[in-house]
């Protein structure tokens, strides 16, 4: 690593689980220190600092998803991970969505916590590291494949450019950096852009509502850009409804920037991670993708509603046009033929029909309850998407994920819906 030592801080009320998880630690050479009440923690964080939290979600005096609240506010900067011996879809969105780093389940092996804990550590080491002129150099020799011989220059173009899909040239130079570095904090795409951090912090929510950028869950809080098609075919879908006389001018201003963005991207990120889902577009675009990559496994619970039919249709189409055989288990909820208008119950029980029929997959089973407690999609135990697929509360978010844990989580919240 390279600090010398790092400080935890355990918050447990479980004497041996903090004893035994401080031995651990301490045997890796971390200044360790032990709190058994979340008031306890926070006096303790306020005299002392602590590069890493490790929270129990069953405090006695508060919840553990309450005192990563506050600490995330408090400490941004530093690592936070959860610790529960009660897994759960509820518990899991909640602390995933209040900025922990990493989730863990008990019993967990001692060995996979201090590699998570060595990692988070020296990823957030490497954050900061990576500032100033560095940071620069390394983004130019990332767009040499471009016509612009200074990234620079090529940014300020490019956002006069925007300016005909109603953003501003801040708003845009803020999403060609980030699209540039592929995954990034605000201070990270400050430096890129030459912006003031604050103007950076500032604009990344409206570029979030917009569809244009998704926040990574963790700390520091990362972003990520909306890959470039998807981006501008939302820009444009906006700019058409507010100003009908300039959809010709603004499709032309998209084609012509698409192959520039697409060739500045980073790409697709492969690792494990939580992706936190804002924009409507951008998660039907995901729901697309992950269901139509199914090879063996489809489980899915999904309220019936006229937001939400196309799932439906694309596990139709799946039906009817795999060419190897798949399980799907489907949960539907029941219809109010008095709350849902008749195309709708028709849509309904066509692919009610068409599941109960004979065609290729070898298993598969459709179940109705009056009232689901969670959306849900999991495809062959490797990618996820959960939580309310169609909410106008900013706060609702969907995640998708393809990291194992959760998936395991998920896995096992479907096992008891589908046993009830």
């Amino acid at each position: 690593m390279g600090r010398s030592t790092y400080s935890i801080l355990i918050v447990d009320d479980d004497q041996t689980i903090r004893d035994t998880l401080s031995a651990i630690l301490k045997s890796n050479e971390y200044i360790v220190v032990g709190a058994s009440t979340a008031n306890e923690a926070l006096t303790r964080s306020q005299n002392q600092h602590f590069d890493l939290f490790l929270l129990d979600i069953k405090l006695p005096d508060m919840e553990g998803t309450q005192l990563l609240s506050q600490l995330q506010k408090k400490f941004p900067e530093s690592v936070k991970i959860m610790i529960t011996g009660q897994p759960s879809v509820e518990n899991a969105t909640s602390a995933l969505n209040m900025g922990a780093d990493s989730y863990f389940t008990k019993p967990f092996e001692p060995e996979k916590l201090l590699e998570t804990v060595k990692n988070k550590l020296q990823e957030r080491e490497r954050k900061e590291r990576l500032t100033g002129k560095k940071l620069e150099e390394w983004v130019r020799l990332r767009i040499s494949k471009t016509q612009s011989k200074e990234y620079n220059k090529f940014a300020e173009e490019t956002a006069n450019t925007f300016g005909v899909f109603g953003l501003s040239k801040t708003q845009a130079k803020i999403y060609l950096g980030l699209n540039a570095l592929g995954v990034a904090s605000a201070s990270e795409i400050a430096t890129l852009s030459n912006i003031r951090r604050e103007e950076v912090y500032r604009t990344l929510p409206e570029l979030e509502k917009r569809g244009l950028v998704t926040s990574k869950l963790g700390s520091p809080r990362k972003f990520v850009a909306t890959e470039p098609k998807t981006a501008l075919k939302i820009l444009v879908k906006t700019r058409i409804e507010s100003m009908k006389k300039e959809v010709a001018d603004l499709r032309n201003k998209r084609n012509e920037l698409i192959p520039q963005l697409q060739n500045t991207s980073f790409g697709v990120d492969e690792e494990n991670s939580i992706d936190a889902l804002l924009q409507q577009d951008n998660i039907q675009m995901r729901l697309d993708q992950i269901i139509k990559k199914v090879k063996r496994q489809i489980l899915v619970v999904t309220s019936i509603d006229e937001t939400r039919v196309s799932i439906l249709s694309n596990l139709c189409t799946l039906i009817k046009d795999k060419s190897k055989s798949i399980k799907a288990n489907v949960v539907i909820d029941e219809i109010n033929p008095e709350e849902v208008a008749d195309s709708l119950i028709d849509n309904a029980n066509k692919f009610i029909a068409l599941f109960a029929s004979k065609n290729k997959l070898v298993n598969k089973e459709l179940k109705r309850m009056p009232k689901l407690p969670f959306n849900v999609v999991i495809i062959d135990d490797s990618e996820a998407i959960w939580g309310d697929f169609q909410s106008d509360e900013p706060s609702q978010k969907v995640l998708w994920t393809n990291d194992q844990t959760q998936i395991n989580i998920l896995n096992q919240a479907f096992s008891n819906l589908w046993a009830k």
